[in-house]
């Protein structure tokens, strides 16, 4: 039996007397949970809802708060967030339970970043952070969706670890359109946050300008989030002709184009509507799902783990 790189234990699952166990529907819930919570995350903060909750962890001293549609917006968010930390908690025992090594590395540091985050989501509460009205509630707010983000990331691995066991093809395209994806996400949620949608209002110019002055810190972010989703759109299109010229992953790099496109044209709607709500919740969307996506398709790569004959009986 080969030896995990990462580890001195075999990597062979170690299921307890072969029985089935409900890890895959649960871990693979408490993805779609994440997800989903990301994106009502960022319907409250467009909707202005983030403080409609002043106290924390109880919305106005109670589990049920009064009967107004802004309050249950957050409110709901935080009932969310909580079945979403129970669906983590349940598969990092069973994860725990069936395998050795790296996927509890990975639950380990989900764990690890979801205690982080409930703490840094009560002190979004706490310091009015949604205001936006410094750089410290911009960095509180900010801070809050990125270890989000990494929470989605080390839940993705595992789940791909837990199907494919390893045996997937380790493609350096998807790793590296998993890397752009990533700094991506992470601008755009600067460029959210700091105030900077609009701050090159038109198009496909920025405030009239092939290179517009980047003195100004909003415009910077906004024209370097363009310049990178152009860079993104380019790479994944000639990943995409790649594939189809060997004939291998082909409707794996279409999906991937596809999801690119999809949100540079919403980020387009976005500056052309003025921030309209529906196209940013459109915008943030394919946005999160094609990170989680390129994640699951790059875990082999960054992770080297078990051959196919190291791959325990289910």
């Amino acid at each position: 039996m080969a030896i995990d790189k990462y580890n001195l234990e075999p990597a062979r699952p170690a299921e307890i007397s072969g029985e089935a166990t409900p890890l895959v529907p649960i871990l693979g819930g408490a993805v779609i949970s994440v997800y989903i919570l990301m994106v009502v995350g960022a319907f409250v903060t467009s909707t202005g809802s983030g403080l409609a909750c002043p106290d924390w962890p109880l919305c106005y001293g109670s589990v049920s708060p009064p009967l107004r549609l802004d309050i249950w917006f957050e409110w709901g968010h935080r009932l969310l967030g909580g079945l979403t930390g129970v669906l983590i908690i349940t598969s990092s025992v069973l994860v725990w339970r069936s395998y050795r090594g790296l996927p509890r590395y990975f639950m380990a540091a989900v764990v690890g970043l979801l205690c982080l985050t409930v703490l840094v989501g009560g002190i979004v509460v706490i310091t009015e952070a949604p205001l936006l009205d410094s750089l410290s509630r911009v960095a509180i707010v900010s801070s809050h969706l990125v270890i989000s983000t990494l929470v989605l990331v080390f839940l993705v691995f595992t789940l791909s670890y837990v199907l494919k066991n390893g045996t997937a093809s380790r493609n350096r395209v998807y790793a590296l359109l998993f890397g752009m994806v990533y700094i991506q996400v992470v601008l755009g949620i600067l460029v959210r946050y700091s105030g900077a949608t609009l701050a090159c209002p038109d198009l496909p110019l920025c405030n009239g300008r092939v290179l517009p002055s980047l003195t100004h810190y909003p415009v910077a972010l906004h024209y370097f989030h363009r310049v990178f989703a152009l860079l993104l759109f380019i790479t994944s299109a000639a990943a995409l002709l790649r594939a189809i010229r060997s004939g291998k992953a082909v409707l794996g790099f279409l999906f991937t184009f596809s999801l690119v496109v999809l949100q540079i044209v919403f980020g387009i709607l976005v500056v052309l509507t003025g921030m309209f709500l529906p196209v940013i919740i459109l915008h943030r969307a394919p946005g999160f799902l094609l990170m989680g996506w390129l994640a699951y398709q790059s875990m082999p790569y960054f992770f080297p783990t078990v051959r196919k004959e190291d791959v325990g009986a289910r």
